[in-house]
């Protein structure tokens, strides 16, 4: 009796992992806004603006047009792969893929570093 009971947890958890397996538009929403957050970081950084209105308005539009330029790029260099219980998202960059995100239970969890993010901003 226990085994049929452990059976069919085994198969509900899977069956849940399944259901809410994050797509690819969950990997890109999440590896981009890590990259929005890097962007405009490093801008505030580099810039040196401050926290006044036109400042941040200054530099809320630089991280849009920045933003947008990687995005396009992003979109060609990204793939996600579905294993069914879970997803991963890779990122190709100068012929090598890296796994950049990894989606399981209906949530996209990445492995971008903000601070090689920024040095590569920066660069």
């Amino acid at each position: 009796m226990k085994k049929v009971i452990y059976l069919v947890i085994i198969v509900a958890v899977v069956l849940v992992a399944v259901v809410t397996c994050p797509d690819k538009q969950a990997h890109r929403d999440a590896v981009m806004d890590e990259v929005n957050t890097a962007i405009g970081s490093q801008i505030k950084e580099s810039t040196g603006l401050g926290d006044t209105e036109l400042e941040q308005g200054l530099s809320l539009i630089g991280s849009t047009i920045a933003s947008k330029m990687i995005e396009s790029a992003f979109e060609s260099s990204f793939k996600v792969n579905n294993y069914f219980v879970f997803s991963t998202g890779e990122l190709t960059y100068d012929g090598q893929s890296k796994t950049v995100s990894v989606g399981f239970l209906g949530h996209v969890f990445t492995s971008l570093n903000a601070g090689d993010m920024k040095k590569a901003i920066g660069e």
